[in-house]
């Protein structure tokens, strides 16, 4: 493994933690539900934060898939300023090739990871961590940091004195800025299947509420074809809880009060995020999958909205939204000059 990074970006002097940074460790699942309260407020000073990072999607991730991911306790990292969570590091130990892997939790269903750092003390706070974790490497051999966005502090803060390193990029993520506006050809096949639609009875779009959020989770599930039970029990918890958020955004088209087609996402901030969906093959022809795709869009811009993510992934039709191109990133992190992997 290469001892460099391919990210190009202006890199800060090691430092060592701030002094009025107190650095604990939460080893249980207990300890995590008690942070909740604390964890959402860090959460929501944190501009650059996503749904991924919330506690109401990793806790019930945690809880769902954590024994899986990693058969040992749960290893987070806080940090306190005069008792004030500014910092936390959800991590996880895994048993990989013979080695012991740091990684963050909520790998695989997340479309980004992350840290949580209070802006006004990052990236001292990835220093704090990476001190951390340097005063503990008897218990690691390799931290993973997968899905990380272009602009994360786990990108850009250097690595202790010693220590090895690589970034690099992976998956495109598309995202459409807003406002957005269907043109040429998209807008002649929306216009066209809207009015094939209507020709065969009344067409609305349902927008999710504590009424049917339940019946368009089955929607969901059913047009997507998710039967695995685990899984619609962590998708049902999620959006309950961004629901009384009001982050959860998610759409039902009905045709003939006939579910065809679903968009499940959430947003936080200025953005947008298109997570799931799923559309009756019945309706394929419709293309009832882009008028409820098109919708969220609109709701997105009338919402203040600047940016409309996608799921990762390069498929040919987000582009037909004006997507851009970004990717997300992988560093990896070890102690000594050379990995054990």
């Amino acid at each position: 493994m290469a001892l460099s990074s391919d990210l190009g970006a202006p890199r800060l002097q090691p430092a060592r933690a701030p002094a009025h940074l107190e650095v604990e460790e939460v080893v249980s699942p207990r300890g995590l539900e008690q942070l909740r309260g604390e964890w959402r407020w860090l959460w929501a000073r944190c501009p650059g934060a996503t749904t991924f990072q919330r506690p109401e999607w990793l806790l019930p991730w945690y809880r769902h898939f954590g024994p899986g991911f990693s058969p040992r306790p749960p290893w987070v990292v806080t940090l306190r300023s005069e008792g004030r969570l500014v910092g936390l590091a959800p991590l996880a130990i895994r048993e990989e090739e013979g080695a012991r892997v740091v990684r963050l939790l909520g790998e695989g269903l997340s479309d980004s990871l992350d840290v949580l750092m209070d802006p006004s003390l990052a990236p001292q706070g990835v220093r704090a961590l990476f001190d951390w974790l340097a005063r503990n490497d008897e218990r690691w051999d390799l931290c993973v940091f997968e899905q990380l966005r272009e602009d994360s502090p786990l990108l850009a803060t250097p690595v202790p004195p010693g220590w090895g390193e690589h970034s690099e990029a992976r998956e495109v993520c598309p995202r459409t800025i807003l406002p957005w506006a269907a043109g040429g050809r998209l807008a002649a096949i929306l216009s066209q299947a809207r009015h094939r639609l209507e020709q065969l009875g009344p067409v609305r779009i349902e927008e999710a509420n504590e009424g049917n959020l339940d019946a368009m989770m089955d929607s969901l599930f059913r047009l997507r074809g998710m039967e695995d039970a685990t899984l619609q029990s962590f998708h049902r918890e999620v959006a309950r809880g961004l629901l009384a958020a009001r982050a959860l955004r998610q759409y039902t088209l009905h045709v003939n009060e006939r579910p065809v087609a679903v968009f499940h996402g959430f947003q936080d901030g200025a953005h947008v995020r298109y997570h799931l969906g799923g559309a009756d093959p019945d309706f394929e022809r419709y293309h009832v999958g882009h008028l409820v795709i098109a919708h969220a869009l609109e709701e997105a811009a009338r919402s203040g909205a600047t940016v409309f993510d996608f799921p990762r992934g390069s498929e040919p039709a987000r582009y037909l939204w004006g997507a851009r191109e970004s990717r997300d990133h992988r560093r990896s992190v070890w102690h000594g000059p050379e990995t054990k992997m």
